[in-house]
């Protein structure tokens, strides 16, 4: 079954590993996997060399039984060691290059380069805080109180065609992507749906896994308290 199938079906919890931030990541993995986490992604948006990131996975792949998928943050965030890649477009971004510009150099990257690895067009709509992720893609990140402009986002998304839409709030952002924002937002999109950033408990997650994304995922909570990972898969598990 391709990676896309997999995604399709049910709600699943991913951890997000960014090997800038995690020196022990490998140990982060084994956490999670242990945990009960459907997937691991691994990117992030500063600091991270094409060998550093190749090496990352491979360790990853070598515990994981589930799918290991690239976040890139960049260019060179790229390698054929990963189950699948999120080729992402800043929709909300103010500078072109993060709508379609990278992903031009990304295209015949991965054309000439990785021809066999997955790829996954991603629409990424920051919101709220919007993170790490939000400056440095310099956008202008939908308030938490609108759902209907990221809804707006999701229904162009699926128009122009993307395969999935990833909803970000930011890494560490001091809440979660509202229910009723997610709710909108899977209204209009009848495809993959991630929802990432800010979630810290299992009613959080629980709360997000009643409108029925595709993908939670949780990042800083595994790098910062990965005990609390078990409860997060828990509730997502027990919310379907």
């Amino acid at each position: 079954m391709k990676l896309y199938e997999q995604l399709v079906e049910g709600v699943k919890h991913f951890t997000l590993i960014d090997p800038d931030k995690s020196v022990d990541y490998l140990k982060i993995a084994k956490l999670a996997l242990e945990a009960g986490t459907d997937g691991i992604l691994v990117g992030g948006s500063l600091g991270i060399s094409e060998s550093q990131m190749a090496q990352v996975v491979r360790d990853i792949k070598s515990i994981a039984h589930v799918p290991v998928i690239l976040f890139p943050g960049s260019l060179s965030q790229l390698t054929e060691e990963a189950d699948g890649v999120l080729f992402l477009s800043v929709l909300n971004s103010l500078d072109p290059y993060f709508i379609i510009g990278a992903q031009v150099q990304g295209a015949v990257l991965l054309a000439k380069r990785f021809p066999n690895l997955e790829v996954i067009s991603t629409a990424y709509i920051i919101v709220g805080d919007g993170g790490a992720a939000g400056f440095v893609a310099m956008t202008k990140p939908i308030p938490y109180t609108r759902p209907d402009i990221a809804a707006a986002y999701a229904l162009a998304a699926n128009y122009i065609g993307f395969k999935a839409v990833y909803l970000e709030a930011g890494s560490g952002a001091p809440q979660p992507v509202p229910p009723e924002m997610v709710r909108a937002v899977r209204r209009a999109f009848p495809r993959v749906l991630i929802v990432g950033g800010g979630i810290r408990s299992g009613e959080a997650a629980s709360a997000i896994a009643r409108e029925r994304p595709n993908v939670i995922v949780t990042g800083t909570l595994a790098e910062e308290r990965p005990e609390k990972l078990g409860e997060i898969v828990r509730a997502i598990k027990s919310s379907l």
